[in-house]
């Protein structure tokens, strides 16, 4: 991790700070900067950790399982209040339809109080469902008791809900067999074919295996009072359209346990299209998260995709529209797709250890209440415990920006406004502010190299609370506008070898990496820049190397892409005329930019 040294210069409105080399600093290591005959000591010390690995899709031990139906050879069941009939291996008693041996069964009617159950002695089970509507007496409108392997098979065309009843409550002790989804198991389950299915959990969660859940295909809708789907060995998803609304976590996979054979507590998706809303986190595996494919959407009440593991994405589009933490886990791997991240608090954030705010490297965003409850969002769209004023003479917004919080005269303070005006206070920015002094913890890591990803944070943008490294792909953030958080946050080294990085944001907690084969340009402003400005880096010989247009009023940029040489001197211009597309977020690479005010000359480390 490098933490810049300010040039201090002759400050005018508009004018730069310039950012130059400072001393690397990386674990067990000392740095000290000076500013104003004042000296800051950062220690990072190494913190003990567990090592995490990440599980390979063959080591979760999911059968490579035949889920097409023999629609000819199945039983017929027709359900009917007090009136439902089956064949061989179906017992029926009042409302309850028991399947007690492994075969193909095809099920169509309507329930309105009964319920749909599967005990064998460990048989293989088929289940079509090819319109049916079951609403159970309590929980469980299918209730799998006993079978080795069961297939949910939606028959083409077809449209089937299952719902609990009006007033089913939730099971006592959820570590027992006692149903608690509406879709409930206790064998491994899949799901496959090209029929629609309805879930409306009223008690507990939508569609719920004790052992593996598997999804192939579908029209998936689940509507929970708790877990949306949940797997407790594996959850994996390869196809369907599947669209939840719960009130707890929306994707879920819960088995911890270091005695199993195969690996435990995963969610891996390659495929199918998600549409996620969550009261809690959209995507929560003990373990692993993976994503290799698919298209997903999340809107989550906490964080978007999280575990105590390793998340990987490698393919696919993952969009977060809200989230306290965007993308949380002990070691996160970008290798590949495409996503944006709108957060409240961390962006990405490298967890040290313990779970969504239970570490220090949210600075001071919109964390979690350590009483579980989720902070209300204010109507006028400021964070949770923030305030926004109102200058009462427009519409606009008056952000307070302290570059100077930390020094040793926090007096000095510039206040800006949306339209980019100043309160013509001069602006003083300590060099390397306060990020990355905690501890780096051994073992987690942020890794990104591959795919496209815009970052839009109210707390840290990239944050890890280990170490960080880029090889590769595009991170653009728009970071916090407050100076108790940085755009990038890393507690030990950050090294930047290949790929696109722009981040913006507040300049008290500054942080950059440390350029490793390609050039790093650490830029801070005396003045607050406005949303939607322009930020035009130049080469020497007048070639456009990048436009950064603003997200939000920002106070420092750091860019580093292969264009930008290390040593080499680069000329910053804002309010260009700004043509080309972005790649992502507010960026655009190379030519594009005409016009402009230039503000002065940044040495790229």
């Amino acid at each position: 991790m490098r933490k810049p040294t300010t040039v201090f210069a002759g400050i005018l409105a508009g004018t730069l700070l310039l950012a130059g080399c400072s001393t690397t600093t990386g674990s067990d290591a000392t740095s000290t900067t000076a500013s104003d005959d004042t000296t800051t000591t950062t220690t990072t010390t190494a913190a003990t950790s567990t090592e995490l690995t990440e599980a390979t899709y063959d080591e979760l031990g999911v059968n490579d399982l035949d889920t097409s139906a023999d629609l000819d050879g199945a039983t017929d069941i027709t359900l009917s209040d007090s009136g439902s009939t089956g064949g061989d291996g179906v017992t029926v008693d009042g409302d309850t339809v028991t399947i007690t041996e492994g075969g193909t069964y095809r099920l169509s009617g309507t329930l309105s109080a009964g319920q749909v159950v599967v005990a064998t002695e460990d048989e293989d089970v088929t289940l079509i469902l090819d319109g049916v509507d079951i609403t159970s007496a309590d929980t469980a409108a299918i209730d799998i008791e006993g079978a080795d392997e069961v297939v949910i098979w939606l028959e083409d065309g077809s449209a089937n809900t299952l719902s609990d009843a009006a007033d089913a409550t939730a099971a006592a002790d959820s570590e027992t067999d006692v149903p608690n989804a509406t879709l409930y198991s206790t064998a491994d389950l899949w799901i496959a074919g090209d029929g629609a299915l309805t879930v409306n959990a009223v008690a507990e969660d939508g569609i719920g295996s004790k052992d593996g859940l598997v999804i192939e295909s579908g029209s998936i809708s689940v509507t929970a009072a708790d877990d949306g789907i949940r797997g407790k060995d594996y959850l994996v998803v390869s196809g369907g359209d599947i669209t939840v609304d719960a009130e707890g976590d929306g994707l879920k996979s819960t088995n911890e346990s270091l005695e199993e054979e195969t690996a435990v507590g995963v969610v891996w998706i390659s495929g199918g299209t998600l549409d996620i809303t969550s009261g809690v986190d959209g995507i929560d595996a003990v373990n692993q998260v993976t994503v290799e494919g698919g298209e997903l959407a999340i809107a989550a009440g906490d964080d978007g995709i999280t575990t105590d593991g390793v998340l990987h994405i490698s393919d696919g589009t993952v969009d977060v529209t809200t989230s306290v933490e965007g993308l949380e886990g002990g070691i996160i791997r970008l290798s590949g797709g495409t996503g944006t991240i709108k957060s409240s608090d961390d962006g990405v954030n490298v967890s040290g250890g313990t779970s969504s705010g239970g570490d220090m490297g949210g600075g001071m965003g919109g964390e979690m209440p350590s009483d579980g409850t989720r902070p209300e969002r204010p109507t006028d769209g400021g964070m949770p415990g923030e305030s926004t004023t109102d200058t009462g003479t427009s519409t606009s917004t008056t952000a307070s920006v302290t570059s100077a919080a930390y020094s040793t005269d926090a007096s000095s303070t510039s206040t800006a406004t949306t339209d980019g005006t100043t309160d013509g206070t001069e602006a003083t920015t300590v060099a390397g502010g306060m990020g990355g002094m905690d501890q780096a913890a051994e073992g987690r890591a942020l890794e990104i190299s591959g795919g496209t990803w815009y970052i839009d944070a109210d707390g840290d943008g990239l944050d890890s609370n280990g170490t960080a490294t880029m090889t590769g792909g595009t991170v653009v953030v728009d970071g916090p506008t407050n100076s108790g958080n940085g755009a990038i946050d890393v507690n030990g080294e950050f090294t930047v070898s290949g790929g696109t990085l722009a981040a913006s944001g507040a300049s008290g907690m500054l942080v950059s990496p440390t350029a490793d084969g390609q050039g790093v340009l650490t830029i801070t402003f005396a003045s607050a820049i406005a949303e939607g400005t322009p930020i035009t880096v130049t080469d020497a010989d007048g070639n456009q190397v990048a436009t950064f247009t603003t997200g939000k009023i920002s106070q420092s940029l750091v860019l580093s892409s292969d264009a930008i040489v290390s040593g080499e001197t680069y000329t910053i211009t804002t309010g260009a005329a700004v043509s080309g597309d972005a790649v992502a977020g507010g960026l655009v690479l190379g030519a594009g930019a005409t016009g402009g005010d230039e503000l002065g000359t940044v040495t790229a480390d």
